[in-house]
């Protein structure tokens, strides 16, 4: 009798499903997703909420 490799389920978290998703509706390829992940930014007033 042979035996089976049982490989681990992967669990995806649903949001970032979602955004993948999104990303690709709006013709993002996979390389623009990740390119935009690794950006590391300083906060700007643009982008920095000040309450």
């Amino acid at each position: 009798m042979a035996m089976t490799e049982i490989k681990p389920k992967k669990v995806l978290d649903h949001e970032w499903v979602i955004l993948m998703r999104a990303a690709q509706k709006i013709g993002l390829q996979k390389e623009e997703v990740r390119s935009f992940l690794r950006q590391e930014k300083e906060p700007t007033s643009t982008n920095v909420h000040k309450g």
